[in-house]
């Protein structure tokens, strides 16, 4: 269905992105050990990955780096997620079980696998090292999957995992296991990583990069047709062209548009959906406000069109009545362009999402 709400996870749910799913399939088979799948919110990149690796069959961990944020960015938390996945994945791929056995600090019980986080003699590269050794024995390639990768930075510390340099060693050492890491807050991403960066420890290395694209006005147009089709639905093009001009081609917003436009079936509520998707947004960006209420002052000054940098500058300290060092503009504005939520074009400062410049009209 195509206006499921959920991430896509086969091939004919995927609207229109064969030549992604190619392109993974290249890098995969011939290209860099580091496979880098970028993309806005709600752009779909979850959906590819998914329907990748179920119509692949790469044995693979998929983690989803989101649920540190609940269960902590902790070796204990991290070794936590891979476990799942292990445990997930055992029955598809039996004899992985025989490799992992044989690593310290790895228990295999019933239906479950355990990492032992508190083990010393356990070490992430210990079980890269047996997976390179699974796949080399079977001809295929182990892909490390993490989703929302930028949240790996928040495991940097005392006593914790500089994911970089797991994924260093394994560049460097294992030719059988890849990494492919997804983010949205792509400016985060490429901070974390460092590739330009002399101290990272994957300065300078070699990626392939895949940037998950919006909708051309056309396509947009055709899923929503064939979402409708899909449900007998016939809908006024009038409402179908309003709606993709306001949602700019991201699929997340037009799946969420049909998903409840199907639920109603009422060409009135076109309003209130679209109303749904802002309050969605705007739940999203008061989050910010942890950071520095001069955030909403500065999204809201944008999606006036206060977009320039003397005009947000001004503006924010007429609101906020007093001086905001330059200083501090430039670091908000750089950290909201890290996050996919703004660009630069032409010395103005814009939004990629429309739903989020609505959005931020009301922070």
């Amino acid at each position: 269905m195509l206006f499921d709400p959920r991430p896509k996870e086969k091939k004919d749910e995927l609207f229109n992105r064969e030549e992604e799913l190619e392109a993974l399939s290249k890098y995969v088979s011939s290209g860099s050990p580091i496979i880098l799948c970028l993309g806005i919110r709600r752009i779909g990149k979850t959906s590819v990955l998914k329907v990748f690796l179920n119509e692949n069959n790469y044995p693979s961990l998929y983690i989803d780096a989101r649920r540190l944020s609940e269960i902590g960015y902790s070796k204990q938390g991290l070794y936590r997620l891979i476990s799942e996945e292990f445990t997930r994945i055992r029955g598809r791929f039996a004899s992985i079980i025989e490799y992992l056995r044989s690593i310290k600090g790895v228990s295999i019980a019933g239906h479950g696998i355990e990492l032992n986080w508190r083990d010393k003699g356990l070490s992430l590269s210990s079980i890269l090292i047996k997976m390179d050794d699974y796949a080399r024995d079977n001809n295929t390639v182990f892909l490390i999957v993490i989703d929302e990768a930028q949240y790996l930075r928040f495991l940097k510390g005392h006593n914790k995992i500089d994911f970089r340099q797991i994924i260093a060693y394994t560049y460097d050492n294992l030719r059988r296991v890849k990494f492919i890491l997804a983010g949205s807050e792509i400016g985060m991403l490429y901070r974390f990583l460092g590739f330009s960066n002399p101290s990272s420890p994957l300065y300078g290395r070699v990626r392939d990069e895949l940037l998950i694209e919006r909708f051309s006005r056309e396509e947009s147009i055709e899923f929503l047709k064939q979402g409708f089709s899909e449900a007998n639905m016939s809908v006024p093009e009038d409402i179908i062209e309003e709606v993709v001009d306001l949602l700019d081609g991201i699929v997340g917003w037009l799946a969420y548009f049909g998903y409840k436009f199907l639920q109603v079936k009422r060409a009135d509520i076109v309003k209130q959906i679209l109303e749904e998707a802002i309050n969605m947004a705007l739940n999203e960006l008061k989050k910010l406000n942890d950071l520095s209420l001069t955030y909403s002052h500065v999204l809201r000054a944008i999606a006036l069109n206060f977009n320039t940098w003397s005009t947000i500058k001004r503006t924010v300290e007429a609101w906020m009545g007093r001086t905001i060092p330059s200083k501090t503009l430039y670091r908000i504005l750089s950290n909201l362009i890290d996050m996919s939520i703004i660009d630069k074009k032409d010395g103005k400062y814009v939004f990629l999402d429309p739903i989020y410049k609505e959005a931020s009209r009301q922070l």
